[in-house]
């Protein structure tokens, strides 16, 4: 698991240990009603498409080595409008960067960046004083940008970059955070952009 993630869960379980539950006087209509989420996870529909890509190219010659993904880094804001219901959107950045071997010899480097804007809507479960269960939905779309570097058969530097616009996803089928009032640590199972598992740290205001 990424140590940055791992920290996050830990922080989120810190949080939550460290935190009092105290429900008699509790009121979910007087809670913060804007939130805003800063995370990281890993295993997100760029880095399959990735893979996915690096196959179909193997079958005309070209492979892929010393392979570095970077990210899903994400910023999402999510508005209640109710106990229940938050709506909101979800921004997300990833990196992808490897060796391009052709013929056994490496011939370049090729970058993938992507950055996605999901429209989302979350659904709170379970909604406590220092504690809370959700899921989350959204779908949007991501921009691809593909640079490839290297050499030809002359020896002469060359660049082509590529872009691409496609569908994307985020489904958070449990999210579970803790802290306090104001601010608390998360960490969300799902699939899409945002990753299998995705945590991090939430501010409520």
């Amino acid at each position: 698991m990424n140590r940055t993630f791992t920290i996050m869960i830990i922080a989120a379980i810190v949080m939550s240990g460290a935190t009092k539950v105290n429900a008699q006087d509790f009121d979910p209509n007087d809670e913060p009603k804007n939130e805003l989420s800063l995370g990281y996870g890993a295993i997100n529909s760029s880095n399959v498409l990735d893979v996915f890509v690096d196959v179909v190219s193997a079958v005309f010659g070209a492979r892929y080595t010393n392979e570095k993904f970077i990210g899903p880094f994400s910023a999402e804001y999510f508005r209640h409008v109710s106990p229940l219901v938050a709506v909101g959107g979800i921004g997300v950045y990833n990196y992808h960067k490897q060796d391009v071997i052709q013929n056994d010899v490496v011939t370049g480097k090729r970058t993938s960046n992507y950055f996605s804007i999901i429209p989302a809507v979350k659904f709170n479960w379970l909604r406590k004083q220092n504690w809370g269960l959700y899921s989350k939905l959204g779908a949007g779309y991501t921009h691809g940008r593909y640079t490839t570097t290297g050499k030809d058969s002359s020896g002469d530097y060359t660049e082509s970059i590529s872009d691409n616009n496609f569908f994307n996803f985020q489904v958070s089928l449990i999210g579970a955070e803790a802290g306090n009032r104001n601010v608390r640590g998360f960490a969300e199972l799902g699939f899409g952009e945002q990753g299998l598992i995705h945590g991090g740290v939430r501010f409520r205001f």
